[in-house]
């Protein structure tokens, strides 16, 4: 497949979001910019940043990603995850926390992230970056603040932005690079962007990503790598009739960016 009709097959496909949509892919060869710039409720993809930020802060000597960590009361919430129902009197290490947060989407060991890092750190981030659509103003699971008007936001150039930085950036030093890498990696939901794909991955091709979704919400933004080929890419919907609608888009942009690098 080439590039331009990458291009036109990822219009046509994002042309059938029955809500809003914000995509943007990078390749070598260019980018696909669809409502790139609009930002939308963030749901889980929130949490790229915040891992970034929390390993940045440890690489400035901040924090200690070896450190325990218990939980407190507030942090405990519902949503995605198993921390909720595990033992309070359990201790993980910040370590444990970012990967639970990446990797299953656990809200409690986000919260317990955030109230580490901080959400000034992470709005910060974002800022250094020019991700000017990103903003960190509440915890997972929050529904009084969402009431209040107060929303986790970000948008598809922003998280590609962040996915960039992960392997091209010069903010985290290249083990740090390796961990979040490694880390997005290690995805365990995969019905999105990878849900098309058949065959699976392996060593010549990989998808480092991280899932989001709400009722009415769903999104997924991913580093494709195949035989050294890189392709940023962050599909985010959202008031969708149905939340099944909009990981069929996903997963077929998903498999229409894989069958470019391959090709």
């Amino acid at each position: 497949m080439d590039w331009q009709k990458l291009r036109r097959d990822v219009e046509r496909i994002v042309s059938q979001v029955d809500g809003k949509v914000s995509v943007a892919i990078e390749t070598d060869e260019g980018h696909i910019l669809i409502n790139a710039n609009d930002p939308l409720p963030s749901a889980s993809l929130i949490k790229i940043p915040i891992m970034i930020a929390a390993y940045r802060q440890a690489q400035e000597g901040k924090l200690n990603l070896f450190s325990e960590y218990s939980f407190l009361p507030e942090d405990r919430v519902g949503g995605m995850g198993v921390l909720s129902h595990l033992s309070p009197e359990l201790r993980l290490t910040l370590k444990d926390l970012i990967s639970l947060m990446i990797m299953i989407s656990d809200n409690t060991a986000t919260n317990m992230v955030i109230r580490n890092v901080g959400m000034d750190t992470v709005n910060q981030l974002a800022a250094d970056l020019n991700c000017g659509q990103t903003v960190l103003v509440r915890m997972m699971m929050d529904h009084e603040a969402v009431k209040r008007g107060k929303d986790n936001m970000t948008s598809a150039s922003d998280i590609v932005r962040f996915l960039k930085e992960i392997v091209e950036g010069s903010i985290l030093n290249e083990e740090n690079k390796k961990a979040v890498y490694d880390t997005l990696l290690n995805q365990q939901f995969h019905t999105k962007l990878p849900a098309l794909i058949t065959g699976g991955f392996s060593l010549h091709a990989t998808l480092a990503h991280k899932t989001g979704e709400l009722p009415g919400t769903e999104h997924d933004a991913g580093i494709f790598c195949f035989n050294g080929k890189y392709a940023y890419v962050a599909v985010l919907t959202t008031e969708l009739s149905d939340n099944a609608s909009g990981q069929r888009v996903i997963a077929q942009v998903g498999k229409l960016v894989f069958d470019y690098l391959r090709a």
